[in-house]
């Protein structure tokens, strides 16, 4: 649905039913975005209509007259308007007279890499300016808040990842102050490596990481096959070979004692608390069941025997 009045700013209205961007410049042109990609350009069909998907679409004659009567006509926002198509003359100008914008979300997902991050918002619209981050935006794994942020058109990819970065910042270093004295890290930022790792094992988040504490404790190598998966990168092909457990990459803790060198993805709230306040236990090992869930065990015998259990004769 849409107007057919050319204003003196560019605008936007977004079609809920056809899932299409309709925009409108000075040039009084009319310009269809598909949410798929390119752009179509529509003319108008006759005067004062405009014709789109099969359906005719406002009188511009009436809005006009509307706008008029109800003394709206010079207070029309530039910005982008969702309609459905039972949109009446009122609600619509009364849409774009208040500027009720359109807002699109980006979602940041808890275990998602950094490239995943930045391909995702350019892939829900935000600008792409990776070219030209400001210096204040810190770039890599581990460093923004998983959650749903919501932007208009025309904002930028780096103003979505401050706003998502100073709220971990201000999170992280709340629940860094209040976390277990005596864990084996040095910083903030170890806890979020394991965080990370936590992230990506499974839902039983304080058991893995007394697990992982232990391990750390004693010497023992994480042997985290989420590292490896991290380490591969694009190599990865979806199955874990007893050659990338060779792998000579610091991220891989199947070879490297301690914490690979930073996170391996996003983390959320539930594991960071986990990897600053993990359960005690004398759990040194475990494995899936297949089923979401994990069998721990305290020595490399019963770890051995839940292996041929639930990954070799489970299979």
């Amino acid at each position: 649905m849409t107007i057919t009045r050319c204003l003196a700013s560019t605008f936007s209205l977004y079609d809920g039913l056809t899932e299409q961007r309709i925009e409108m410049s000075s040039s009084c042109l009319w310009r269809t975005q598909p949410v798929s990609g390119s752009f179509t350009i529509f003319k108008r069909w006759l005067p004062g209509l405009i014709q789109l998907s099969e359906k005719l679409i406002i009188s511009s004659k009436l809005f006009n007259f509307y706008a008029r009567v109800f003394s709206i006509d010079n207070d029309f926002k530039a910005g982008e308007f969702l309609l459905d198509s039972s949109e009446s003359i009122y609600s619509l100008g009364s849409k774009i007279s208040e500027g009720q914008n359109y807002f699109r979300k980006f979602t940041i997902l808890p275990g998602v890499s950094y490239n995943q991050i930045i391909d995702h918002g350019i892939k829900v619209g935000l600008i792409n300016d990776v070219d030209a981050f400001p210096s204040e935006l810190e770039i890599g794994e581990g460093l923004f808040y998983p959650d749903t942020y919501f932007f208009l058109k025309g904002d930028s990819l780096s103003k979505l990842l401050l706003e998502s970065q100073r709220k971990w910042k201000l999170i992280t270093d709340e629940l860094w102050k209040i976390r277990r004295k005596e864990l084996p890290y040095q910083s903030l930022k170890e806890a979020v490596t394991l965080a990370s790792i936590i992230e990506k094992e499974g839902s039983e988040k304080e058991m893995i990481a007394g697990v992982f504490i232990n391990r750390l404790n004693t010497g023992m190598k994480l042997q985290s096959d989420p590292t490896v998966i991290y380490a591969l990168g694009s190599n990865f092909d979806g199955d874990i070979k007893k050659k990338d457990l060779r792998l000579d990459n610091p991220y891989n803790t199947y070879r490297y004692k301690g914490l690979p060198p930073g996170p391996i993805s996003t983390v959320s709230e539930d594991s960071l608390k986990a990897a600053l306040n993990p359960l005690k236990t004398d759990f040194l090992y475990f494995v899936s069941m297949g089923n979401g869930f994990h069998k721990f065990s305290k020595t490399l015998s019963e770890h051995n025997e839940a292996v041929l259990k639930y990954q070799i004769n489970g299979r």
